[in-house]
């Protein structure tokens, strides 16, 4: 074979190579969850309600498909959260990469679903799978507060008349209010603590910080999707659609 035959070769083999590379993980090798409906609400209500989050993404191409494992229903402790070897969940889920998410606690008063949100086993621990986010690669290459995603899940979160909301409003008047918050940022932002995070945050120009006690009781259903963002801490805030 002559070199022009030999080069065009190893072109093939290159290119066949970085398309393997491209492609990630094959999207039928993700392990999506799989979803029940139940014709009972089913939950878990307190303020706060503390818990922790292990996010396995998974690309494929030029997506990225992060599924959400949380353990509300057996919540570990800081030291049994640290204690996870995310190497090793990487290497048994076939994830791309692996996110802890800990320290969280939501800051509403119940959680509910009529979805069976299956278990399933990490690093010796069983956890709840209530979700997936889609995010491109640029989504997640640009991902930074106050920019909104659109996660797929099916929960009604209700937040009693009397108590304290925290929200930010958009430059457009859309107003998302917090769902949970988190110590991993600063371990002394306890839910007591909350009233002095709008003299934190760095807003940026337009957005607000508005602290509001609620006259009647709160629910925001997902309906399948919903739309939620960050501030600098890491607290994440849905947004709420009017019904």
């Amino acid at each position: 074979m002559n070199r022009r035959g030999i080069l065009g070769l190893i072109a093939i083999a290159l290119l066949a190579g970085g398309l393997y590379l491209l492609r990630g993980v094959p999207e039928e090798s993700i392990p999506y969850p799989e979803f029940e409906q139940s014709d009972t609400l089913g939950g878990y209500s307190g303020r706060p309600i503390p818990y922790n989050e292990v996010l396995l993404g998974y690309r494929s191409w030029f997506g990225v498909k992060v599924i959400v494992y949380n353990d509300l229903n057996d919540v570990m402790s800081d030291e049994e959260f640290d204690a996870l070897d995310l190497d090793a969940i990487k290497q048994a889920s076939g994830a791309s990469f692996v996110i802890p998410n800990g320290r969280r606690y939501w800051v509403l008063d119940r959680i509910e679903s009529y979805r069976v949100t299956p278990r399933r086993e990490l690093g010796g621990h069983e956890f709840l799978v209530p979700a997936v986010v889609e995010l491109s690669l640029w989504d997640l290459l640009s991902r930074k507060p106050y920019r909104p995603t659109t996660v797929a899940r099916d929960t009604i979160y209700t937040y009693l008349a009397g108590t304290k909301v925290y929200r930010l409003i958009d430059p457009d008047g859309k107003v998302y209010t917090m769902q949970s918050a988190t110590r991993a940022i600063d371990p002394g932002q306890t839910i007591d603590q909350l009233d002095r995070l709008g003299d934190r945050l760095e807003l940026p120009e337009g957005w607000e910080f508005r602290i509001d006690i609620l006259e009647a009781d709160l629910v925001l259903e997902s309906g399948g999707q919903t739309e939620v963002l960050q501030d600098d801490f890491q607290n994440t805030y849905q947004r709420n659609v009017e019904p």
